[in-house]
């Protein structure tokens, strides 16, 4: 009875019900029938527990593990705490180097000035104001080269004024022109001899009826006509007897002598029409046939002599003269996109080379 005792009230009304009925019906011939169905199964007398938990929904406790009675103890071990929520590791916060506390300056001393660069020298500085802004930087790294380099006049204590552009607006002439272009490329290549524009001996004879050996510039003129850089008898202008080296330079025969030092090799076949298809000049047909080869080689430069002095033209004018700033800016570079030296190149490597020497 206590296994019924021990149940809720609901399945104790139901049992008894269950038993008055069975008890009604004890005369009743179906009553063996049903004491029969709700007898307890003899399989399980000796199995079932002695004790079932009054608890509902709970599960017959295993014998292989031991009793909550025997695992109980009076002063039992309070419960596990619940790790807490593994939070991101926060970045750490950088740190900034503690700036170094100045030393302060002994008083009364004042600091050695600056020793100023030829590009800051107020010479350099005043001829520059004269050139067109897109030509400046070339006219600035030809001067460091000394490509403008001038006699030291009488009573001249600054050395700068031997070695700037003066009256950069004004024409250029042949002469002034031929000697910027040896200068400038022996500059260049001064750790190349095989590149070199050799000058003439002083004693040879001249090519040139208006250039003799008294000439300042004769060694200059003989040697650019023996290297077959500027048209003469020896190079096959048999007509081309004089220089000319006061007149002013024109726009092509500044472009006919320096492309052959851009090269270095034979110039491409030239016709007008080749020319008209790689610049659009329509003037091309004014362009002397001797020049027309080193005007289309030129086109095919990305260093090209006539875009960097004139920027976009259609028209090329062959027979304009020339400014001094635009022939110096013709000489800042020399070869094509494939092999070539600017004067800044130049003057990095110049400086190398002095401080190797040390």
């Amino acid at each position: 009875m206590n296994m019924f005792l021990n149940k809720p009230p609901i399945f104790a009304s139901l049992t008894i019900c269950l038993l008055v009925s069975i008890s009604s019906c004890a005369n009743n011939p179906g009553s063996k029938e049903l004491e029969q169905i709700f007898a307890a199964d003899p399989q399980l007398k000796n199995n079932f527990p002695s004790e079932i938990s009054s608890e509902p929904n709970s599960e017959l406790p295993d014998k292989s593990e031991p009793s909550a009675i025997s695992t109980w103890s009076p002063n039992p071990q309070p419960e596990t705490q619940l790790s807490p929520e593994i939070l991101p590791t926060p970045l750490p916060t950088p740190t900034v180097a503690a700036l170094p506390t100045p030393t302060p300056s002994p008083l009364n001393v004042i600091p050695p000035a600056p020793i100023p660069t030829p590009l800051e020298s107020p010479v350099l500085k005043k001829a520059l104001r004269d050139v067109p802004t897109g030509l400046r930087p070339y006219i600035a790294d030809l001067s460091k080269l000394r490509v403008f380099q001038q006699q030291q006049p009488k009573n001249q204590d600054n050395p700068d004024a031997t070695n700037i552009l003066v009256e950069p607006q004004n024409l250029v002439s042949r002469r002034i022109y031929a000697r910027w272009l040896v200068t400038a490329n022996n500059e260049m290549f001064a750790n190349n001899p095989a590149k070199h524009i050799r000058l003439a001996r002083a004693n040879e004879k001249p090519i040139f009826e208006d250039v003799p050996k008294t000439d300042p510039d004769f060694a200059i003129i003989q040697g650019l006509a023996e290297s077959g850089l500027i048209p003469s008898p020896l190079s096959g202008d048999v007509n081309v007897v004089k220089f000319r080296p006061d007149d002013f330079l024109t726009r092509e025969d500044l472009i006919l002598w320096k492309v052959p030092l851009d090269f270095r090799k034979p110039l491409p076949e030239a016709t007008i029409e080749k020319v008209k298809a790689a610049w659009d000049f329509r003037d091309a047909s004014k362009i002397d046939p001797g020049a027309l080869r080193a005007v289309l080689a030129d086109a095919n430069n990305d260093f090209s002599n006539i875009r960097r002095v004139f920027g976009y033209t259609r028209l090329f004018r062959p027979d304009k003269t020339v400014s001094r700033a635009e022939a110096a800016a013709v000489l800042w570079y020399f070869g094509d996109q494939n092999d070539g030296i600017s004067a800044q190149m130049a003057l990095q490597t110049n400086h190398k080379s002095n401080q190797n020497t040390y």
